[in-house]
């Protein structure tokens, strides 16, 4: 055969691997969803489609998607009422290329994001799942002090173990055939089963941590609260997660017994008081360099155990759910998504 013809073979082979298609589920965000479509289109790689699956919205969210869709041909809107599962499998469907890319409404990709995140897929095709990162947008103290929680810092992330995000993950579709797709009985915190799924069906990972979006965190303790208490429900109602958590109980079960304790025994109570204060300068160094001395001395320590507490409230909620096909355990801790 002709030398031309087998490279033009494979370059074509190669652009076809390319192909992306960005997937993302909303449910009223008009006024969220454009700004993400134009940050996204403005992006060093432009998705080759961009499928965005409506669970039902009521705010014009679905009208301002069918205005852009007619006006640009890179982009389809799908209606798919239900839970963020159904939406992604939806969009799925609707799209037709082998590499499919996730975000969320409501962050800001970095422009290069796309780029980076589909890139080690031409790379190496033997990988299946290239993870990206994420960090936490703050307006407000609070909600400063809320991301240093909330997400991982690089340092503390192990590549091996680390498990992505769908506002910042692309895997391929053959991988997301394999295990069925995200598990549309599961309602909240989706992406940690599918990624245990993968993880369980020899998928490869690639951590790719230039590849970021930023996202907001919530604004006040309520919704701070009620957000992580849903993700920890999630991992309950599909009995993942379980050493993580046994694990973190198991600190607050020893610091109460620590403090009964220190009515027969001071000792105890010294113990404790020093567990409390690594504790409180092993949070506060999260926050260093993004926000100031006292926030992160007050606010980070104090938001690191609402974030527990609702994670423990929300999974012990959702073991005693009925269970939905449960997934291996490799320990690892929570995804934010």
């Amino acid at each position: 055969m002709d030398p031309r013809r087998v490279l033009g073979l494979r370059d074509a082979s190669r652009r076809l691997v390319s192909e992306v298609a960005l997937i993302v589920t909303v449910r009223n965000e008009a006024a969220t969803v454009g700004p993400l479509l134009d940050s996204i289109l403005s992006g060093t790689r432009v998705p080759d489609e961009i499928v965005i699956a409506d669970g039902g919205s009521t705010d014009g969210t679905w009208d301002l998607l069918r205005a852009r869709a007619a006006a640009g041909p890179r982009l389809r809107a799908v209606l798919a009422p239900g839970n963020r599962s159904v939406g992604r499998n939806a969009a799925v469907r609707a799209s037709r290329s082998p590499i499919l890319a996730c975000t969320d409404a409501g962050v800001e990709v970095e422009p290069e994001w796309l780029e980076r995140l589909t890139r080690p897929f031409d790379a190496d095709p033997a990988i299946d799942v290239v993870a990206g990162f994420y960090l936490p947008v703050g307006r407000t103290p609070f909600a400063r002090a809320a991301g240093a929680v909330s997400a991982p810092a690089l340092r503390e992330v192990d590549p091996g173990r680390f498990l992505p995000s769908t506002r910042s993950v692309a895997f391929r579709r053959a991988a997301w055939e394999r295990v069925g797709g995200f598990d549309e009985a599961l309602a909240h915190n989706e992406d940690t089963p599918f990624a245990l799924a993968l993880k369980r069906s020899g998928a490869r990972f690639h951590f790719e941590p230039e590849a970021r979006v930023r996202w907001h965190p919530r604004g006040d303790l309520g919704a701070f609260f009620r957000q992580h208490r849903r993700f920890g429900f999630g991992d309950g109602e599909s009995r993942v997660q379980g050493s993580f958590y046994g694990r973190l109980a198991s600190k607050y079960i020893l610091a109460l017994f620590l403090f009964v304790a220190g009515f027969f025994k001071s000792l105890a109570w010294w113990l404790l008081g020093l567990g409390v204060i690594l504790f409180v300068a092993g949070q506060a160094r999260r926050g260093t360099g993004k926000i100031g001395f006292l926030e992160r001395l007050f606010l980070v320590p104090f938001l690191k155990v609402v974030y527990d507490l609702a994670y423990l409230s929300g999974y012990l909620e959702g073991r005693l759910s009925p269970p939905v096909r449960p997934l291996p355990d490799p320990g690892s801790p929570p995804a934010a998504g």
